[in-house]
C-alpha cells in the first residue's frame, strides 16, 4: 500500500502497525523519520527487544497523548523516556494524573485500552464553526457565513440519519485584539419540529443571528452554529405540546434534501448552496500559500508543454 501510493502520487505515506493505537502512532512516528524501515514499521510485541530499545530512546513528550504539563511532571518524578512510562505503576499514574494517562501506560505494555472510533456512532451534537479569512462588521457578511456553517451543520445530520431539535448560534471578535470593542455571545432557539431540513435549519440560525446582532459597528472574527438535542430519524419522540411534521410534508422535504445531497456530492462541496456565498467575501478563507491540489483538483494539475 505504502508503495502504491508513492507510485502513483508521489506522496510519502508512513504506516505503523502495532497491538494498540499508542505502539501504532509511535511505530509510525519512527516509520517518517527514519528512511532504513522505508516508511513501514511493524512492532509485533509489546515487550521485544527492538520494542523496548525503541521505547528507551523516544522522550516521553512524543508520547501520543501526552500533553506538555504531564511531560514536565513526568520530568519531575523522573519518568524521561516512553520505556520508565510504561514500567510505571499504572495505578499510581492514575492517582498522580488521570485516567487517560493510565491508559497510555497500559497501551505502552501492549493492552488495549483506546480503541478505535466507530463512525457509525451518532454525534450528541453537531458543530461546524470557522475563524473568518479577516475581520468584518458587515451584517451580510456575517449572514452568509451564518447561512453556510448551518447548511453544513444539516449535511452532517442527515449523514447520520438524526434530527436536531435546537440549535445554538455564536459569534464572537478576535480576543486578542484588546483596543477594538469585544464581543462574544450566543443563543439557543428551538426548531419548529424535529429535522434535518437544511432551509428549516438556516431559517432559525438566521432568527438567532438576528438577535445577537448589534448594531456598534464590532468586527466579528468567528462564527458557529452548533445543531442540539439530536435524535435518531426513525425514533422521534414528540412531547405533549410538540406537533408532529405532517407525513407529506416530511415525505417532500427527504426528497428535496436527498436531491441536494446528490448534486453536492456528484459535483463538489458548494455546486447548490442556501442564498448567495459570495468567494470574495471576509468569511472565506484565505488560501494565498496553499500548495497545489495535484490529487483532487483537475484544474490544478500541472502542465507540460512541449517545443
Amino acid at each position: 500500500m505504502q508503495r502504491i501510493v508513492y507510485k502513483w502520487t508521489g506522496i510519502p505515506v508512513s504506516v505503523g502497525v502495532a497491538p494498540t493505537r499508542t505502539l501504532a502512532k509511535l511505530a509510525n512516528r519512527h516509520a517518517k523519520q527514519h528512511t532504513a524501515t522505508r516508511g513501514v514499521l511493524v512492532i509485533d510485541s509489546a515487550d521485544s527487544p527492538d520494542t523496548l530499545a525503541l521505547l528507551e530512546r523516544t522522550p516521553v513528550g512524543e508520547v501520543w497523548g501526552i500533553g506538555g504539563r504531564v511531560t514536565t511532571r513526568l520530568y519531575e518524578m523522573g519518568i524521561h523516556t516512553a520505556l520508565d512510562l510504561a514500567r510505571a505503576n499504572p495505578k499510581w499514574i492514575r492517582r498522580r494524573f488521570s485516567v487517560v494517562v493510565e491508559r497510555t501506560v497500559r497501551e505502552l505494555t501492549g493492552i488495549r485500552c483506546i480503541h478505535m472510533n466507530d463512525d457509525h456512532d451518532s454525534k450528541k451534537m453537531i458543530l461546524t464553526s470557522r475563524s473568518f479569512g479577516r475581520m468584518t462588521a458587515d451584517r451580510r457578511e456575517v449572514e452568509e457565513a451564518v447561512r453556510a456553517h448551518a447548511a453544513r451543520s444539516a449535511e452532517k445530520l442527515r449523514r447520520q440519519h438524526s434530527l436536531a431539535c435546537a440549535l445554538r448560534v455564536t459569534v464572537r471578535t478576535n480576543r486578542h485584539m484588546l483596543h477594538l470593542p469585544q464581543d462574544h455571545d450566543s443563543i439557543t432557539l428551538a426548531l419548529p419540529f424535529p429535522t434535518d431540513n437544511t432551509f428549516e435549519i438556516v431559517r432559525t440560525a438566521q432568527k438567532a443571528l438576528h438577535r445577537l446582532w448589534k448594531d456598534r459597528g464590532i468586527r466579528y472574527q468567528k462564527c458557529g452554529v452548533q445543531l442540539m438535542d439530536l435524535i435518531d430519524v426513525t425514533g422521534q419522540q414528540l412531547d405533549v405540546f410538540q406537533p408532529p411534521q405532517p407525513a407529506v410534508e416530511r415525505d417532500k422535504s427527504d426528497r428535496l434534501m436527498s436531491a441536494l445531497d446528490q448534486l453536492n456530492a456528484q459535483y463538489g462541496r458548494g455546486t447548490v448552496t442556501v442564498g448567495v456565498q459570495r468567494p470574495d467575501a471576509a468569511w472565506q478563507l484565505r488560501s494565498n500559500h496553499r500548495s497545489k491540489r495535484w490529487s483532487t483538483r483537475w484544474e490544478e494539475l500541472p502542465t507540460v508543454r512541449l517545443q
